[in-house]
Parts: structure tokens; sequence; C-alpha cells
């Protein structure tokens, strides 16, 4: 169990040698480490973003991983989780691409003894598409480095924060070569892009289960204890074309869509009162994203079809079921059309969140941040992710952490700051061995 402290024998050379690693997490002895890994490490971040592994086409990026991980001696798990295998599971029946050619890998680290399953980092291999190029400053799968920013698609989301996982792995494995209990492995999944929570799935049908998990997203070099819950819908309207010069004649389904849009934006509003407080800060407690409109029709008539997509986020304990109904009666009521004319489906959804901030692994994050002078302000990831998969499946203590930030995530001109790389990496380390060597009575 986490927090309950190692199986290692309690006689005075034991306790020496722990407080000795112990210190070791908040000496400048690790960052050494890590200043000596940096080359290859940023080398290794430019050459996972001029991977274009947009969704369905991860396995190049994922082959790469697994051969970098081999080559540094890591112990690694390739595979390919067919669809038919995993055809009950409730998640496996939502809109998602194929699972074929879109393998799963788990990076092992060897460890001192087995204490227990150690933490597993995860992070996703897709990006979303980069659109455009022309409109980028450079082009968005080059890995440019100016002014210690590293850009492309991917960079923050999750490209660097993958890096900043597999860096941790290193420095724990350049400073114990025989690893720390339990260890510090990393998942890397397929398909968070488009269907949140299925790759997770893959790797836990497979048997891969630890005693922590941090899921490495941009949260701004902090580590976040919960996040959000959520779904993707499609509301479909339908009208009638004519010729534009009698559009009184007919009925224009994107003059319903502007109708539709100002119900949402209600919605939202409405929506938006809650008393969570890891997300007080945020002033949209449940936002309602529209990424996606289009319009069907033929040139010179009123539209007879338009699409609106987009998501619904929620708060960690928000139950699902309940907030789609909420979410499908608001909008009927709010719409001026009969329901035969608009329909809405949800394709996706994904489970939040939450860890208490007085569980064991919060206070190793704390403890890790306070070597280095810093105090921690806990908030909540604002986004949805892989959390939820392993918290709400397998109770596992999860924290979300990474470099870069939401702002920049699927955006043009998407990039991370390499320091901040470097540092979630050396605070990942740390906090692994804080809670690998904990001192008896202190977390």
């Amino acid at each position: 169990m986490l927090g309950v402290p190692l199986p290692i024998p309690d006689n005075p050379s034991v306790a020496a040698a722990k407080r000795s690693i112990a210190n070791d997490a908040s000496s400048p002895h690790l960052a050494t480490v890590a200043a000596k890994l940096r080359t290859s490490m940023i080398t290794l971040l430019g050459d996972l973003i001029r991977i274009p592994s947009t969704s369905g086409h991860e396995k190049p990026l994922v082959d790469h991983v697994a051969a970098w991980a081999s080559q540094q001696s890591f112990i690694c798990d390739l595979w390919e989780t067919p669809d038919q295998a995993i055809a009950a599971e409730p998640l496996a029946k939502l809109r998602h691409l194929p699972l074929k050619g879109r393998p799963t890998l788990v990076v092992k680290s060897p460890t001192s003894h087995q204490a227990d399953g150690g933490i597993l980092l995860n992070a996703h291999s897709d990006v979303v598409a980069a659109p455009q190029p022309e409109r980028w400053q450079f082009d968005p799968f080059s890995g440019h480095i100016e002014n210690s920013l590293m850009f492309g698609r991917g960079a923050c989301d999750t490209k660097g924060p993958l890096v900043s996982g597999l860096w941790a792995m290193a420095i724990i494995q350049q400073a114990f070569p025989k690893g720390i209990p339990g260890g510090l492995h990393l998942e890397l999944v397929p398909g968070e892009e488009d269907c949140v929570g299925l790759g997770t799935l893959t790797s836990v049908l497979r048997g891969h289960t630890a005693a922590a998990s941090i899921v490495l997203e941009p949260t701004e070099g902090l580590p976040r204890c919960a996040s959000r819950g959520g779904c993707r819908f499609t509301i479909t309207l339908i009208g009638q074309a004519v010729h534009g010069t009698v559009k009184w004649l007919g009925k224009d389904a994107i003059a319903l869509a502007r109708d539709v849009l100002e119900a949402l934006a209600a919605m939202e509003k409405t929506f938006s009162h809650h008393d969570e407080g890891l997300f007080s800060s945020y002033p949209i407690g449940r936002p309602i994203t529209v990424d996606n409109i289009t319009g069907q029709g033929w040139q010179g008539t009123i539209c007879d079809q338009c699409v609106i997509s987009g998501y619904f986020e929620l708060l960690p304990n928000d139950e699902l079921s309940h907030w789609k109904n909420v979410f499908q009666q608001e909008l009927l009521r709010r719409l001026p059309c009969p329901p035969s004319e608009a329909t809405l489906e949800f394709s996706e959804e994904y489970h939040g969140h939450r860890l208490e901030q007085v569980h064991p692994l919060c206070q190793y994050a704390q403890h890790t941040l306070a070597d280095e002078g810093e105090s921690l302000f806990w908030q909540g990831f604002n986004s949805g992710c892989e959390a939820g998969l392993r918290a709400t499946r397998l109770a596992t203590p999860t924290l979300v952490w990474g470099p870069g930030s939401l702002v920049q995530a699927h955006g043009i001109n998407e990039y991370v700051n390499l320091h901040e790389v470097e540092q979630v990496a050396l605070r990942v380390a740390r906090l692994a061995i804080h809670r690998a060597y904990q001192k008896s009575g202190q977390v």
C-alpha cells in the first residue's frame, strides 16, 4: 500500500543507508546526473516531434521510443491489442479509430527489490493534426529550437512531458544502477486524442498495474491532484434547402445553428456553479467548447444540414450519465425547433479523478517541491486526460504532471520550454526516490 513503510529490516546500518539515499533525492547529485543527460534527452525530444504521430499513426513514434528504451537497457513490453479482444468493454463500444497498427508500450526499470508496483508514468503517443502548416512560425514537425523553446506539434501535448518521464527514469538508472524499491516505469498508450482512456485500458487488460500513477500532461511544471471528466457531443440540425432568392420558402440550418450556439453559451453559464475547490480558480466550472461546425448544401442555396461538435467537460466527481441527461434536456428546452429537426449524439466519454491532498502521493510531491524552496498550491488539471481510467477502475492514486501549458496545447506554434522539461524530470525522479526510501514516520 502506498504510504506504508517498505519492508526493509530496521537496523542501524540499513536505516543510515535509507537516510543517505533519501537525502540524495534533494541533493545537487541528481541535478548533476540530469545535466549530463541533457543533450541526449533534448535530441530525443526533437526526434519524437519530427515523427508526425497523429491519431491512427502512432506506430513509428512508439517503435522509436521502444528502440531508445532498449538501448538504455530498460525492459520493454510492446504489443498491439486487437479490437475484438476488448469488444466487451464499454469504453471500446464508443466511436474510435481501429487499434490495428497502433501499439502500446510499457517501459520498466530495474528494481532493487519488489516492494510494490512502484510508480507508473503514463503518456499518450498520438497528437492532434497540424493543418495549415504555413501559418506556423516553424514547420510543425521540425522540432525547431529558439530561446530554449522547442516548437512543434505535440511539443507540450504530450511529447515534452513524455521525455520528462523518460528523463526521470534515466536519472534514476544512472544514480541507482540496481534500481529503487518498486521502481519508476512508463506506459505509452495510443489514442488519447481520439478516445480518452482506451489506450490505457489496453495496458490495464495486459496486466500492468502500479501502486501509483503520474499522467504526463502539460501542467506548467506543477503536480495536479484532480482532472476533469467529460464527453464529446455532436448536434445535427436539419433544414430544407432552397435557392437563396426564395429562402423564406425553406429552412436554414445555419440560422438554426446560431440559436444553438447561443443556447450552449447560456448552458455553460448555468452549469458553471460548483463548490469544487480544486477548480475554483478557473472562471468556467463546466466548459462547453464547440470546436467544429460544418454545413451541407449546394451553391447558392440555404443550408439544409449543419453539424456542431465539441466537448462538455465536467468536474471530477460529476456523474457522467446524469450530466449527459442534463445537457440533453437543457438543449432541447432552449432549441427553437421541434426535436425531429435536431439530433444529439455523445461519441466519446471519460472519467475524471480526484486525489485528496493528504494522500501520501500528494505529500511526496509537496515534499519534493519544498526541497527546492517552493510551496505548492493544489489545483485540478483543467482538462480531461488518461488519469480517470486507472483511478476509477483500479483506485490507483494518480497525479497529473508535466512541462508546458494548456494555452499552447493543440495550437499553432505549440512549444515547450526545455528548462521545464528537465525540471519536471528531476522533480519526478526525486518524488520516486522520496517514496521508495521514505523515513519512518515521515512522508
